[in-house]
């Protein structure tokens, strides 16, 4: 019982982080591009709207961000796609089917995502897309199921241009399929490999309800230096007691399959009610995939971080396994940045951040207790935040 309520609790935190999300991408991005206050849906009055461009202009900060596994990131505006598929657009009728099993159907104008997807160049082994909303709703699709012609972007719905406040400007809508993959206002699409898991969603949060630290707000830490790394040179070595050496590189983990946990990260020096903490949704690896491939060896007793700015930490194999340790490359639905421990970082929930080490180069397993940069400055070597009056050896 207390296991199925802590899931229940996990879930309700990783649907609100990613809610959380999904607004700020539309409120940060689009006003930053801008230089303006957001447009206001109800200010729009669809009835003096000629067509299909004149309906875009009213919104030019409508910016939508195709990311992920691309050989190159796409930005564009509402109005750059219609003006481009202009000739592709066409009226359809759709089916969906809600959640208590009633069936709708309507009719939408608008054109195929695949007609974009063929527009972009996918890196191998592109399996899903992740949509984010700024209405606070996440949703998936396969990459298949976008190229068998099933999902469209639309703007029109009964022959009548979407009500702004009501159905969005914009509207996802897979036919054939759940209506909660209806998603309104669109203006993230993460191509990503594997999920091998999904956070459960909901179709909406009220904003009050939402009480998180935004990306931008978020605090950082170092010995004084961002490192500065080559990408395409650089390597993960996963070495030690194992029976598989691994040396991936970012692509090879970038394959690997996905999986997002909500965090909260805190310094271990902060002090209650201090600054140093804030909340995110954190993208990567689950470490212990990332362990059965490389088959620890039944002596190794711990797993060593190194970083590239000589940084170095351990937690215990045991600790490594728990549910929600990831290999991080991605905060927010975003790459890390530099700051935050671009390429990969790991994310270990209820530990300090001296645990959550940044900019890992090598992976060690070994049969002994391994003291760290700040473990052997006096810091605790468990650094859990259950224990928040023993942070000090």
């Amino acid at each position: 019982m207390k296991k199925k309520l802590t899931l229940i609790l996990v879930s309700i935190a990783a649907v609100a982080a990613l809610a959380f999300f999904s607004y700020f991408i539309f409120k940060n991005e689009a006003g930053k591009r801008a230089g303006e206050e957001l447009f206001i849906p109800e200010d729009i009055n669809i009835d003096e709207i000629k067509d299909d461009k004149d309906f875009a202009q009213t919104i030019p900060e409508y910016q939508i961000m195709f990311t992920g596994l691309l050989e190159e990131e796409l930005d564009t505006t509402f109005y750059d796609i219609i003006d481009r598929y202009e000739d592709d657009v066409e009226t359809f009728d759709a089916t969906g089917v809600r959640s208590d099993g009633e069936v709708v159907e309507l009719e939408f104008t608008g054109i195929r995502l695949d007609y974009i997807l063929n527009d972009l160049k996918l890196k191998s082994g592109v399996e899903n897309v992740v949509v984010y909303a700024t209405d606070l709703f996440a949703a998936d699709f396969g990459i298949e199921v976008i190229k068998e012609g099933n999902v469209y972007l639309v703007w029109k719905k009964e022959g009548q241009y979407l009500n702004p406040t009501a159905d969005g400007i914009l509207k996802i809508v897979m036919n054939n399929g759940p209506t909660y993959k209806w998603v309104k206002n669109p203006v993230l699409f993460d191509f990503i490999a594997q999920l091998d898991d999904l956070v459960p969603l909901v179709d909406r949060l009220e904003l009050d309800a939402i009480d998180f630290v935004s990306e931008q707000n978020f605090f950082i830490l170092d010995l004084g230096y961002v490192p500065e790394i080559d990408i395409n040179q650089w390597e993960l070595e996963v070495g030690g007691l194992v029976e598989n050496p691994l040396v991936l590189s970012y692509s090879d983990i970038l394959n690997m399959p996905q999986s997002s946990v909500f965090a909260t990260l805190e310094s271990i020096s902060n002090p209650r009610g201090g600054s140093m903490i804030g909340n995110a949704v954190w993208t990567g690896v689950s470490f212990d995939y990332i362990l059965e491939y490389a088959v620890p060896d039944k002596d190794a007793l711990e797993v060593v971080f190194y970083c590239e700015d000589g940084y170095s930490t351990s937690l215990t194999i045991e600790e490594v396994l728990v549910e929600g340790v990831i290999l991080a490359y991605k905060m927010n639905g975003k790459a890390l940045t530099p700051e935050h421990g671009y390429p990969v970082r790991m994310v270990v929930p209820e530990k300090y951040g001296m645990k959550w080490p940044k900019w890992v180069n090598t992976i060690e397993l070994v049969d002994y207790d391994y003291k760290g940069y700040w473990e052997q400055r006096g810091w605790s070597d468990y650094a859990g935040r259950d224990r928040p009056d023993e942070r000090y050896d």
